[in-house]
């Protein structure tokens, strides 16, 4: 049943190796935080925070316009202790769970990023796209499934070949059971977003500017 979506991941992945050359490459790593929404944290945003890294890749088309990939672990809990609602404090749930997300998306710049930075070494950016959730350690969600990465960030160019950033995104799941918690029992304030499990990812990341040995092409300098 999951190999369809395996196959997929790889025909894509196969694809960003077939772009064309003069694209621009880069390559880095991401670490921050993570934390889960759902029927336990309906609402509370950087709820139990824990530990989350992985790795990017990013294709530039040109100075507005770039393909990623990711692929990035994080851990999420919750329990229903932290919160004052009676409802809560009878039911008394609670769940630690790890998991492995990768993602092909799309970025876009506000600015011109160029590769020079005495052009332009800043620029705000928005991204959406796919995803594909491993389930690593979880006592309820034991398949893979997708979900819809969305976020935004803000990246400067310390250097010609290195860039550093922040970023801030949210993956919609399809799923009601990664806390474990499939029915908000009646109660109007654990619905959430059609009663669906979010979670999300903050923090920074560093990236290199991939195989550098040829000269700025002029599709890189358009506004």
């Amino acid at each position: 049943m999951y190999k369809l979506p395996s196959i997929f991941f790889l025909y894509l992945l196969c694809g960003l190796c077939t772009l064309n050359a003069q694209t621009r490459k880069e390559a880095g790593f991401f670490a921050g935080t993570s934390y889960y929404i759902g029927d336990i944290n309906p609402t509370r945003q950087f709820y139990k925070p824990s530990p989350a890294f992985g790795g990017l890749m990013k294709f530039y088309f040109n100075n507005r316009h770039c393909l990623r990939f990711t692929a990035t672990y994080g851990q999420f809990r919750g329990s229903d202790k932290d919160f004052t609602n009676q409802f809560q404090i009878e039911r008394n749930a609670s769940f630690f769970a790890t998991l492995v997300d990768i993602g092909l998306g799309y970025e876009f710049n506000f600015l011109p990023f160029n590769f020079n930075p005495r052009v332009k070494a800043f620029s705000p950016f928005l991204f959406g796209g796919l995803g594909y959730d491993f389930p690593i350690s979880s006592p309820y969600l034991v398949s893979p499934h997708f979900s819809i990465p969305f976020g935004m960030g803000a990246k400067y160019m310390l250097s010609r070949k290195v860039t550093v950033g922040a970023e801030w995104s949210f993956r919609k799941t399809f799923q009601d059971n990664i806390d474990g918690v499939t029915s908000p029992g009646g109660q109007s304030e654990n619905a959430n977003l059609s009663n669906k499990d979010w979670y999300s990812f903050a923090g920074i990341f560093l990236t290199f500017r991939l195989f550098d040995n040829y000269g700025d092409c002029p599709v890189y300098l358009q506004k």
